[in-house]
């Protein structure tokens, strides 16, 4: 005979839900699980690049992947908005023409979740990328995701296996971990944006990545203030040693694949950068210097010459900057093409 009372205790645990919630409840849920879909799209991330930053950066890993470049300057926005690689080209490197990768926001840990997708796409070596330059600066080596970068262009098996739990997990539920930037929606201008990135191709300020090789001019409308100050407040903090652990893995991935390693110091308005400041407390970043030289990297001269003219901001260049920092860029590289 049936057990009536184990058929009692099974309707016992089912959900219920309240009278004429349920159906509420599994759309609501069928939504969230599109919208979680949704962020794992690079297609619909990168239709919305003109309104997050991460749209932006499959922008210009996407141009890198169709056509990779000889060259490839990695950095953050002092990078992005401080080498014109068509000057670079023009002045030093002619035939061997590059690209911007650089992510405002970004710091090593995307620098390495970069160098490891292309990587796996057989895009490093003699025969495509043979040369990289890292625009280092202090920001790149603390812990920054305020972006939300790492979410969706870090390493999965370098997290795991840097014990970086959170961030691997963040990287599987980015309803979850991407949640404070999409809650940005609710200012007008970027939800005008994003409206306007659903029906038509929207390119971000600055232009697509195709149009500058990755370049974005620096101008105010380009520039977090936030994010500039909080650049400058941990400036002589020293280096996140979680950080710094997925600089030396991209350094050792790419010179394992035959790439040829340079950094260059972006330069600063109102200060040296750490990495040459003669105080204590730069001691840190003056050590971690000396380590790339031990490990056969380039490091290029810190350029000099510049005004507050050449600057929007105590940490980046407008385009004039920009241009004279290239050109200084081009002509160190060139030095060191035939060696």
């Amino acid at each position: 005979m049936p057990d009536r009372g184990a058929e009692q205790r099974v309707q016992g645990c089912r959900l219920r839900l309240p009278p004429g919630l349920g159906g509420a409840f599994w759309m609501a849920t069928l939504l969230l699980a599109l919208a979680e879909l949704a962020l794992h799209s690079e297609t619909v991330m990168f239709q919305y690049r003109a309104v997050f930053a991460v749209g932006r950066a499959y922008d210009k890993l996407f141009e890198v992947e169709r056509r990779p470049p000889p060259v490839l300057f990695i950095g953050n926005s002092r990078t992005d908005n401080g080498i014109d690689p068509q000057t670079v080209d023009r002045v030093g490197l002619h035939a061997r023409p590059g690209f911007n990768l650089g992510l405002p926001g970004a710091n090593a840990i995307v620098y390495q979740g970069e160098i490891r997708r292309l990587d796996d796409r057989k895009l490093l070596g003699k025969t495509a990328i043979h040369t990289a330059v890292f625009g280092l600066d202090e920001s790149a080596l603390q812990e920054d995701n305020s972006l939300g970068y790492i979410s969706f262009l870090a390493d999965r098996r370098a997290l795991w296996d840097a014990g970086r739990y959170r961030d691997w997990l963040a990287s599987l539920l980015r309803l979850w971990s991407y949640s404070g930037n999409l809650r940005e929606l609710r200012e007008p201008d970027k939800a005008l944006r994003f409206v306007e990135a659903s029906v038509r191709s929207l390119d971000p300020v600055g232009g697509a990545a195709a149009a500058y090789r990755g370049y974005r001019a620096g101008f105010g409308a380009a520039q977090n203030a936030g994010q500039v100050a909080q650049q400058e407040s941990v400036a002589l903090h020293p280096p996140a040693p979680a950080v710094e652990h997925f600089l030396w893995q991209a350094i050792d991935l790419l010179q394992a694949r035959g790439v040829r390693v340079f950094v260059t110091l972006p330069p600063l308005r109102d200060r040296p950068s750490a990495f040459v400041d003669p105080r204590p407390e730069a001691t840190p970043y003056r050590a971690l210097l000396d380590q790339l030289r031990q490990r056969g990297v380039v490091v290029l001269p810190v350029p000099t010459g510049f005004t507050p003219d050449d600057f929007i901001n105590a940490g980046h260049l407008n385009d004039r900057g920009a241009q004279r920092y290239s050109a200084e860029l081009g002509r160190q590289l060139a030095t060191w093409q035939d060696r």
